[in-house]
């Protein structure tokens, strides 16, 4: 899949190709808004039916994930640069790279990290997806129809004619990515002189659940088609 062009950069890079870094800015902002825009309509009634167990399980997975990348800077000497990369790559998340890079000093370290990592974290991610049901003895099918169910009720309720501001729906996506900019300058002052902000990886993602949940403001559309999304969150990942 993707990884396929992660790889093939390598190589470019390898032999001295540079690419602005507005181009992968850019590239992290339309993927990770139309991750957004396409999890929206699903995420929030999702997490209602099971809250406690989503939020376990991404605690679970972020703090594992987080204690053996502090151990590899402590334990092994991996520079901790180097080592936020190999976390975002490692968990595959694309917007993780793009926090990685705001936090540290030289954000090519950082992606070189997240290269290392990135292809263990794919085959490891598809093999164990593809596995645990087998092996926890899950059907899959009847699973996907218990989360669809509450969904395509709520949708069939909410049906109504809501005027479209252009077919593809690229200026309702423009507005979100934008709104994200925005929200991911917002910088919170933490204790001892520390800040927070989401960046430009989480901004654009919550823009994009928010506006993919409501899908409309009063009589206006702001759904985007499943098809634009599926091309422009492919482009940003490229």
């Amino acid at each position: 899949g993707s990884a396929g062009v992660l790889l093939v950069a390598l190589v470019f890079g390898h032999f001295g190709a540079t690419v602005p870094d507005v181009v992968g800015d850019m590239g992290l902002i339309l993927f990770v808004t139309a991750v957004g825009l396409i999890a929206g309509p699903k995420f929030f009634r999702n997490f209602k039916v099971n809250a406690k167990s989503y939020i376990l399980l991404g605690v679970i997975i972020i703090a594992s994930g987080a204690l053996a990348c502090v151990a590899g800077v402590f334990l092994l000497g991996v520079p901790s640069d180097v080592s936020a990369g190999l976390l975002a790559g490692a968990l595959t998340s694309t917007p993780g790279l793009g926090a990685a890079k705001e936090a540290v000093a030289v954000a090519g370290n950082a992606s070189a990290g997240y290269s290392i990592a990135y292809i263990f974290g794919v085959v490891g991610v598809v093999l164990f997806v593809q596995l645990v049901p087998k092996i926890l003895k899950i059907d899959v099918d009847a699973e996907r129809g218990k989360l669809s169910a509450p969904v395509a009720q709520a949708a069939t309720l909410e049906k109504k004619t809501y005027k479209n501001l252009d077919e593809f729906g690229l200026m309702a996506f423009s507005a979100a990515a934008i709104l994200g900019v925005l929200i991911g300058e917002i910088v919170i002052p933490l204790p001892g002189g520390a800040e927070f902000s989401l960046g430009t990886s989480g901004g654009p993602l919550l823009a994009g659940l928010v506006m993919g949940h409501f899908a409309h403001i009063g009589p206006v559309s702001i759904d985007v088609p499943k098809r634009t999304l599926d091309v422009v969150r492919e482009v940003g990942l490229a």
